[in-house]
């Protein structure tokens, strides 16, 4: 199922960060080549599971990261 690959590529991406590496949504959409339309909710869902937060870089900007959680670096590594 592509979702599932899409999801792979994505966990791979965020598992490979350090952590508290902060990433923007363009560098997971170039790094694991999914389309936004199709990031965003995954992004969605797994803010929704506590695998990962956000926040912004500037407040007065529209730059917004994510930050992979202890709980999703440990769920991600079971899949």
């Amino acid at each position: 199922m592509r979702s599932n690959r899409e999801m792979r590529k994505l966990a791979a991406v965020l598992l490979a960060g350090a952590a508290e590496t902060r990433f923007s949504a363009e560098e997971l959409r170039r790094a694991t080549r999914v389309h936004s339309r199709r990031l965003y909710p995954m992004l969605a869902t797994l803010e929704q599971r506590g695998w990962l937060t956000d926040g912004w870089e500037d407040p007065t900007k529209t730059q917004r990261y994510y930050v992979l959680t202890e709980d999703g670096r440990r769920e991600l590594t079971r899949r």
